[in-house]
């Protein structure tokens, strides 16, 4: 903390005590990003849920263009990887998320899911953040039918900026 106090200081002094208001802005966000919180783990999770949520209604919006998908990902710094049934293009993780969603089909819970991707063998501790939504469509026979799963990974880091803003 003392090190971004100095660091404001020098800078002050530096411009000869005459920042714009940009600058001004720049510089008290960049010492709100400095700031030490402690959120508990639930906090981390439940900002990363209301997070993925921000980022499918983003896709939602643009009726999930593919040509946009990346600078949605790059906005929200997540990465989006949108996946199909019987496609060879899921991660592990991901091809479990869609077995748990085909086989909640037949309970009918189908609802978007929060995963915490550990590091390690032991799982104490976690990087990232695995969102999934799936995405239905109705067939003839009055049946659904699980068309994909959207998954946004959201960096915990990202998780924890957005809950400390609250």
């Amino acid at each position: 903390m003392n090190r971004i106090i100095v660091f404001g200081f020098l800078v002050l002094t530096a411009c000869g005590g005459k920042l714009s208001d940009e600058q001004r802005k720049r510089l008290r966000e960049g010492m709100d990003d400095q700031k030490i919180v402690k959120l508990s783990d639930s906090d981390i999770v439940n900002a990363a849920l209301e997070q993925g949520q921000s980022v499918f209604a983003a896709l939602e919006k643009v009726k999930f263009d593919a040509t946009k998908v990346d600078s949605i990902s790059e906005k929200y710094s997540v990465k989006i990887h949108w996946t199909v049934p019987g496609k060879g293009n899921a991660d592990l993780i991901e091809q479990q998320l869609i077995e748990a969603y085909i086989t909640g089909m037949v309970t009918g819970s189908l609802q978007d899911n929060i995963q915490k991707l550990y590091t390690d063998e032991k799982q104490s501790d976690y990087e990232t953040l695995l969102y999934s939504k799936p995405i239905v469509s109705p067939m003839a026979d009055g049946v659904e039918k699980l068309d994909g799963v959207w998954h946004i990974y959201i960096p915990k880091k990202q998780a924890v900026l957005s809950a400390s803003k609250k």
